[in-house]
């Protein structure tokens, strides 16, 4: 139903208007309506949104979405795995591993390796003798959140200036 047609339903049931159509004359264009009959038109109006607002799909945000390089560590493999964890794997070509990390502020850092291992090309380490790891984030401070949590573990080699 377009929405012409659903405010054409609501005035005929509601407010017992039988067009919207404009007759371009004051005295043909007015309708006399009851109070109650506005009150029921905004009702049905409010029910339409509500049960449109159900119908639509709510899509919830990853918090790594919109994260973008913004620098780069040297941490041993073992180091990332025995503070965050196994990593979830990556696309299997480009990126290898990878870990999400929520830090104080509501800060997000993402961990990965990109273009550096043996799924990239034969030539290259295994996974786990990686120790140049790329650091994604919303924000530069996501970079020195993260280099602070991981202390002694890291060093810092590149900065997105």
């Amino acid at each position: 139903m377009t929405r012409n047609e659903i405010f054409s339903q609501i005035a005929s049931d509601h407010l017992h208007i039988g067009t919207l159509q404009t007759r371009n004359s004051d005295e043909l264009d007015f309708h006399d309506c009851s109070v109650w009959g506005i009150k029921a038109a905004l009702e049905a109006a409010y029910d339409a949104g509500l049960r449109q607002r159900k119908q639509t799909r709510q899509v919830k945000k990853h918090p790594a979405d919109g994260t973008c390089y913004i620098g780069s560590i040297n941490a041993s493999y073992a180091d990332l795995v025995e503070i965050f964890g196994k990593p979830s794997e990556g696309d299997g070509f480009k990126t290898e591993a990878h870990w999400l990390v929520m830090l104080p502020r509501k800060e997000v850092a993402t961990i990965y390796n990109y273009k550096n291992s043996r799924s990239y090309s034969p030539d290259f380490p295994l996974i786990e003798a990686i120790s140049e790891w790329h650091i994604g984030g919303h924000r530069g401070s996501a970079l020195d959140a993260l280099i602070n949590k991981l202390g002694a573990k890291a060093t810092l080699i590149d900065r997105v200036k």
